[in-house]
């Protein structure tokens, strides 16, 4: 039988002021056969950034998708309205709010991360209410869209919409990506030839066993590990991404805890399980990773900037091919109707019994015309099981926070959470958030 070609996609992407986006562009061309494009629309309040990212992207089409509409607005309506895909990937107050959400906790001794403990509890109770907001607007003016969404914390924000909306969408995170990949080049074989049993809550999540041919081959990678130096397993990575010290450490903690528990972890584990190291880290350098990330965007922006006027495209820094090929792979598992498997962010129905019904969970799961079908993968182990539980304890009350309205509900969401010592310490941070973060958690006063 042959195959039905795929008419030209309409996509648009909010926050595509984004470093992010000429990565997911690049995804786009390298499957313009599969999966073309007709009209892509970025959005973005920050119209500064939007014209540099877009003017870029618009010098990446030209010669390989010259039929392309490019759109560039600042107007949400109009990357809803009329598209068959909506990729959202907005940052609520922007790289400085993430500073805030870093900055604040450190002071009382507690890890200040973007999506994990106090920083992914302020993001978001910060990013949630706008969420909601877009899904609405989808549901209203485009109700047989497709929303795909990449803003962080990706399972909380999948919870908030599925709660109050009816739309069609799915959560993504590239994290299972980068390990399939990663491992794949470490055995020299096709990603496609791996099959993870994993299991968790987006970025804190497990692969219990890798298949290849019916064989678990975590035990062998395990054990060739262990006379492997770094410098050896740092080779499959991508050079420029491990200029970056934090990436560098993440790989080398992220094989720490596999060769402690058997288990592949999602590089999030860190944070669990070297809590004193990374603190002490923190506390010791002064600096959050937002302040970093803030140069690290200047000079990729300048970097635009140069490129456009010398005509001539730069490799890109930020976002990369894993962001892409996982965002793009998606859409077009859904317009091709093709049932490929994806680790993806999706209700819990089964998938893993020791959750709530319902709870937002990360597990792979075939993806059509018609959506996400997610795999059973079963019981969790019980050295991690307690673990994620209290984690998703402490994401239904965020949401459920979030949602009403209710400072007493977040105040127990963070004292709930397992890198918070105490309810004290948990009233100081969430109060501090509330007064910094005036603008947008002023509902919680």
């Amino acid at each position: 039988m042959v195959k039905e070609a795929l008419h030209g996609l309409n996509v648009s992407i909010i926050g595509g002021g984004s470093a992010y986006t000429p990565g997911l562009v690049e995804g786009f061309i390298r499957q313009k056969e599969d999966i073309p494009l007709s009209k892509l629309v970025l959005m973005d309040i920050d119209e500064h950034k939007l014209n540099i990212v877009g003017s870029f992207v618009q010098m990446m089409l030209n010669p390989h998708l010259p039929n392309c509409e490019l759109i560039l607005t600042t107007e949400r309506e109009r990357a809803i309205y009329d598209m068959d895909y909506i990729i959202c990937q907005i940052r609520v107050g922007g790289l400085e709010g993430r500073h805030i959400d870093e900055y604040i906790p450190i002071q009382y001794g507690v890890i200040g991360q973007e999506t994990t403990g106090p920083g992914g509890f302020s993001m978001a109770l910060r990013t949630i209410p706008v969420m909601v907001e877009i899904g609405k607007e989808i549901e209203e003016k485009n109700p047989s869209a497709w929303l795909i969404n990449y803003t962080n914390p990706t399972g909380l924000v999948a919870e908030a919409i599925g709660k109050t909306s009816k739309i069609k969408h799915i959560a993504i995170c590239d994290e299972p990506m980068v390990l399939q990949e990663s491992l794949a080049s470490f055995l020299r074989v096709s990603p496609e030839r791996l099959f993870f049993d994993y299991f968790g809550l987006n970025h804190l999540a497990w692969a219990r066993h890798v298949f290849l041919q019916g064989v678990d081959v975590l035990p062998k990678v395990r054990q060739a590990l262990e006379h492997t130096s770094v410098e050896e397993v740092e080779s499959l990575f991508d050079e420029e991404l491990l200029k970056d010290p934090k990436v560098r450490t993440e790989l080398v903690n992220t094989l720490r805890i596999f060769k402690d528990t058997g288990m592949m972890p999602s590089p999030y584990l860190q944070y669990y399980w070297f809590t004193d190291e990374i603190i002490e880290h923190q506390m010791k350098t002064g600096i959050t990773r937002a302040q970093e990330v803030i140069e690290m965007e200047k000079q990729i922006l300048a970097g635009y900037n140069q490129s456009l006027q010398e005509d001539k495209r730069p490799q890109m820094q930020r976002g990369g091919k894993w962001h892409a090929d996982m965002m793009v792979g998606v859409i077009g598992a859904i317009a091709n109707d093709t049932r490929d498997l994806f680790i993806v962010n999706v209700p819990n129905h089964g998938s893993l019994p020791d959750l709530p019904y319902h709870k937002i969970v990360e597990v792979p799961a075939l993806i059509d015309a018609s959506g996400t079908h997610p795999l059973a993968m079963g019981k969790m182990p019980l050295q991690v099981k307690g673990l994620i539980q209290s984690v998703a304890a402490y994401e239904e009350l965020t949401v459920k926070a979030a949602l009403e309205e209710s400072y007493a509900t977040a105040l127990d969401a963070l004292t709930c959470h397992p890198l918070v010592p105490s309810r004290r310490i948990a009233k100081s941070i969430l109060d501090d958030y509330i007064k910094a973060h005036e603008d947008s958690l002023n509902y919680l006063r």
